[in-house]
């Protein structure tokens, strides 16, 4: 945890819980404990008035500012589904696992390529952590600053009469309407769409670290496999002995001896293990976060194409408001579409790397032993949404594909 880019991740996620602090012994506040609780509600109650304003003004809103308010609903329903997830026990146990064995610190002192390997992966962790959080609070703050800037032009400039004021959100309940009161409204929804960018992107940003340690351990196996230690000696067979006739000829043949099968055993038990490591703890991530990816697949297939309709409306105060946020939310699918894929592809390079095992230089037992990792090897190590669909890059592109043919019509 004192790595620079956990105390980033601490920092700006402990509230909302996607960091839950206390299971590493820190204490939090109360003020923080209610808050995450009840967020899942809190937030309920504003996809209702949300809806609840649409319902009242469905006359009155024009077409971009319809898809506008259908792009707010779906992130506030999107916000409570994923607020549940830090709440539950298995999501703190896969944490505790993640950060206490799986992380790649933990085995940096077996060897030089350990090593390396982690401080590959902790560089490529701690960029893409500070280029996330930019761009989600880029995104965020752009999202509530347009409306701003707009108001204080119409208002405070050009003194434009009539003027209604414009907020990120619009929601509403019988007998209270948050627009006639601007400066708390406008402070609440930067509130609200703080909440939002940190369900929405940084439980992903937690998911995205966690698959490159996995890739990271994928990088050591296939490496212990490739660098598989060799005979140290060489054994002479003669062809008389072994045919039983008389010649002469001997062949020069490298095998483990006695010794030397006790450590390959011992080699291959720690690769098998390493494997059966690597599976479990993709399987408890495909567990969780499976239902998460299929609602977030369902997301993108329908607000992709709204977003990209609000920026075709032009002008700087769309750009400003819907151009990071179409960035984020696109740059969300491409990146995870793609990170899953590199997991994929590379634990299918596996069973190549296994043939590497000099399996001929080995007992029988020994090479039985190969025989079946190599067999458990076979199968591609992958994250499904809901078991059914996989995660990568030929599901991202049959989505752009259904989002940029909706958006064309």
């Amino acid at each position: 945890l004192a790595l620079k880019y956990f105390k980033s991740i601490r920092t700006v996620m402990v509230a909302p819980g996607v960091w839950p602090a206390e299971i590493f012994g820190e204490k939090i506040s109360v003020v923080a404990i209610v808050h995450r609780v009840t967020l899942p509600y809190h937030t309920s109650l504003i996809v209702v008035g949300e809806l609840y304003y649409m319902w009242m003004h469905m006359d009155e809103l024009g077409f971009l500012d319809l898809g506008h308010m259908i792009i707010t609903t779906l992130l506030g329903i999107l916000t409570v589904v994923r607020s549940i997830v830090p709440q539950l026990q298995s999501y703190h146990k896969l944490l505790l696992k993640f950060i206490n064995v799986m992380h790649l610190m933990h085995s940096k002192n077996k060897g030089p390529y350990y090593n390396q390997m982690n401080d590959t992966v902790d560089k490529i962790c701690s960029y893409y952590t500070k280029f996330s959080l930019g761009l989600i609070f880029l995104s965020c703050s752009m999202f509530n600053f347009a409306p701003f800037c707009n108001n204080v032009a119409n208002v405070f400039v050009f003194k434009t009469e009539n003027y209604t004021l414009e907020f990120s959100l619009y929601y509403q309940y019988p007998g209270i309407d948050p627009t006639d009161y601007f400066t708390t409204t406008s402070i609440y929804n930067f509130y609200l769409s703080y909440n939002c960018a940190m369900m929405v992107c940084g439980l992903d940003l937690i998911l995205f670290l966690i698959i490159f340690q996995i890739i990271g351990h994928v990088y050591i196996l296939r490496y212990n496999l490739e660098n598989f230690q060799l005979p140290k000696n060489k054994v002479v067979f003669k062809l008389g002995d072994i045919l039983k006739y008389k010649i002469n000829e001997s062949i020069t043949f490298e095998m483990f001896d006695a010794e030397e099968n006790k450590e390959v055993r011992f080699k291959l038990a720690e690769c098998i293990e390493h494997h059966k490591e690597i599976i479990g703890f993709t399987d408890e991530v495909s567990a969780l976060f499976g239902p998460i990816l299929a609602f977030n697949y369902l997301f993108h297939l329908v607000c992709c194409s709204l977003l990209l309709l609000e920026c075709s409306e032009g002008g700087y105060s769309a750009m400003l408001r819907y151009g990071p946020m179409t960035v984020l939310i696109y740059g969300q699918l491409i990146q995870m579409s793609v990170i899953f894929e590199m997991l994929g592809s590379e634990t299918e390079k596996l069973p190549d790397s296994a043939y590497f095992l000099p399996w001929e230089c080995m007992d029988t037992s020994n090479r039985r032993t190969a025989c079946i990792m190599l067999h458990k090897m076979q199968d591609k190590i992958s994250l499904k949404a809901l078991g059914l669909a996989a995660v990568g890059v030929s599901t991202m592109t049959g989505i752009l594909k259904t989002t940029f043919s909706y958006y064309a019509f």
